[in-house]
């Protein structure tokens, strides 16, 4: 039994996808080629040849001041009026004191030579000069005896920098000093 429905349920499938595929392809349909029209004509009109010329005008003295108009009042009479009218005050204008010129203050760095990264530059330098001069410079050769001046130039400048309160220069400077220092150590 169950052999028969198999093979019913396989010749259905077989009809269905049969029922759902062509034999030929659909042929494509010809359609006129599209015509581009020309671009329009361009109009230039030409620039005026030459500013038209203004004649000078005689002087007009002084120019009277302006008065500004008067506000238009609303209309009250609608309105209540008030049991009590008040005269009106007159408004004195507050006294303009002069202003007040204060100095301008003076621009700091927020890192001052008492920092702590200032000593901590300073360390730096300490140590790049203590390598240094256990170092004996007749006997290095010739790239180790560059390295040994580049080092004591950096130290200098980073002192400098330090002095004048640049600590990020000063830091690049001794940073460098150091590590060239270090390196020329066990030499």
């Amino acid at each position: 039994m169950r052999t028969i429905r198999a093979a019913a349920l396989a010749a259905l499938v077989g009809l269905a996808g049969a029922a759902c595929t062509t034999t030929r392809a659909a042929t494509p349909v010809d359609r006129p080629a599209l015509e581009v029209p020309p671009p329009p004509p361009r109009v230039v009109t030409p620039l005026p040849s030459a500013p038209p010329q203004l004649e000078p005008v005689q002087d007009l003295g002084p120019v009277p001041p302006t008065i500004p108009k008067p506000r238009q009042q609303r209309d009250t009479s609608n309105q209540k009026p008030d049991p009590k009218p008040e005269e009106p005050k007159p408004v004195e204008p507050p006294p303009v004191a002069p202003p007040v010129q204060q100095p301008a203050p003076q621009l700091r760095l927020p890192e001052s030579s008492g920092s702590p990264q200032a000593s901590q530059i300073q360390e730096a330098i300490n140590r790049a000069r203590a390598v240094l001069n256990k170092v004996d410079y007749d006997r290095l050769p010739p790239a180790a005896k560059k390295a040994y001046n580049e080092s004591k130039i950096f130290a200098d400048q980073a002192a400098d920098a330090l002095k004048n309160n640049n600590l990020a220069i000063a830091k690049e400077f001794a940073d460098k000093a150091e590590r060239l220092a270090k390196e020329l150590q066990g030499r």
